[in-house]
């Protein structure tokens, strides 16, 4: 069957009188130690701070201009898939579609029985990327409408188009061949 053991154990002695807590208070000076704090002080804090600050001065300038470049890929991807969009809404309903740029914003127009109806809302890509559009057409005509067709193509007197992305100092260019494929590179 099984054993059954048995544990004694010994007992704690702990100071009970103020003499006994005062000879342990005064054993701990003698040592050289003393009680032990939670926290930080003042100071610590202080040098902290002061770190921090000089490292985020240090990088800040590094992720401002990457902030500014991020926001300029990421409006040139928003005006590639809207003027994807555009062509595409022409392929799908086999009617003719319109991208309209008009400064800084972006519009779709779809035919829906002979009428220019917008499709979607108007995107203001200055207000929220803080970008510059401009656009480059061959033949050079004074509105920027790109028109396709049902079968994707672009139609009328525009054969290709460009627009062009900027923020600062930099830019980014966006092309349209008169077959109506959008590419960011190589234009």
């Amino acid at each position: 069957m099984s054993k059954r053991c048995s544990f004694s154990v010994a007992p704690v002695e702990c100071p009970t009188s103020h003499e006994g807590a005062a000879r342990s208070h005064a054993g701990l000076k003698a040592h050289g130690t003393s009680r032990q704090r939670a926290g930080f002080t003042i100071l610590e804090l202080l040098v902290v701070c002061v770190i921090a600050g000089v490292i985020i001065a240090i990088t800040g300038r590094g992720i401002a201009s990457a902030y500014a470049g991020n926001s300029r890929t990421s409006a040139t991807r928003v005006v590639s898939s809207t003027l994807f969009q555009a062509r595409a809404i022409a392929i799908q309903r086999s009617r003719q579609s319109w991208l309209v740029r008009s400064g800084n914003t972006l519009k779709i127009l779809g035919d829906s029985s002979g009428t220019k109806v917008q499709l979607g809302k108007t995107l203001d890509v200055s207000q929220r990327y803080g970008v510059t559009l401009t656009s480059v057409a061959s033949p050079v005509i004074t509105d920027t409408t790109v028109s396709f067709d049902s079968r994707g193509l672009i139609t009328g007197s525009v054969t290709a188009f460009k627009i062009i992305v900027t923020k600062g100092s930099l830019a980014d260019t966006l092309c349209v061949s008169g077959l109506g494929n959008t590419r960011a590179r190589g234009c």
